[in-house]
């Protein structure tokens, strides 16, 4: 897909996975709508990118009350919609005895059901577009159980049984599914800092870069043939190559 003038919608926009999308798409020539929750970091960002081709719509996905207004502002802005990325996540990683039901319903909100409403609602605009992505952005976690991780284990495996469910449902359309099983990435997602994070990283722990994984996802959008599934794990992580398993 070449991307120039492609609308992209970019959940999570303004996290470090989700800052680095939004300058390598604009670098690409794409109009993004970029949504968050936090306004100052969106008007950061859109200053830094060209605004004038950019929108950005502030949402908490946490709260499902004012979803029909999100969806609504989403059709204002964008006629035709060519690439949907589910970006926004939350990261719980705690116990059963630790974990709070809050804990619970913002994880499978954020990490699923909107994926899920989303998809479902901007359905009819992604189908406008000669060749429709939804790139889902998964985790290892939601295909590896972990002690101590089950919120977060079971938000992911909801997302992958999502997407991949969905890539056979419209297998052979206009629409193509791709969920990317991504590995540790060096930003503050989850218990640890960043600071904590780089540290680890000095110590010989691979991570990726936020960077490296922008520039990932825009190579596998601009591919002609998707797979359902693209598995990046650090192990793998040169710096300069990738493979998917």
């Amino acid at each position: 897909m070449n991307l120039k003038e492609k609308v992209v919608v970019i959940t999570g926009a303004t996290g470090g996975i989700g800052s680095e999308l939004s300058k390598a798409f604009s670098q690409k020539g794409a109009r993004l709508v970029l949504i968050s929750r936090n306004e100052d970091k969106l008007k950061d960002l859109i200053t830094k990118l060209d605004g004038s081709r950019h929108e950005y719509i502030i949402y908490d996905f946490r709260n499902q009350d004012n979803f029909e207004e999100l969806i609504k502002e989403l059709r204002d802005k964008a006629d035709n919609i060519d690439v949907l990325i589910n970006n926004a996540g939350i990261g719980v990683y705690k116990s059963l005895e630790e974990a709070e039901e809050k804990d619970w319903a913002d994880s499978i909100n954020i990490n699923a059901t909107f994926p899920f409403l989303l998809t479902k609602k901007l359905l009819p605009i992604l189908q406008k577009s000669e060749k429709g992505i939804v790139l889902n952005v998964g985790s290892g976690m939601g295909k590896i159980p972990s002690a101590g991780r089950s919120v977060y284990c079971a938000s992911k495996f909801a997302l992958r049984g999502l997407s991949l469910s969905l890539s056979k449902e419209y297998k052979g359309t206009n629409i193509h599914f791709v969920l990317v099983t991504l590995g540790s990435t060096l930003t503050d997602f989850g218990p640890m800092t960043l600071k904590e994070k780089q540290e680890e990283s000095l110590k010989g722990k691979a991570y990726f870069t936020p960077e490296w994984v922008a520039k990932k996802f825009v190579e596998l959008i601009e591919k002609d043939e998707f797979e359902d599934e693209i598995e990046l794990y650090p192990s793998e992580y040169t710096g300069k190559e990738w493979r998917a398993s």
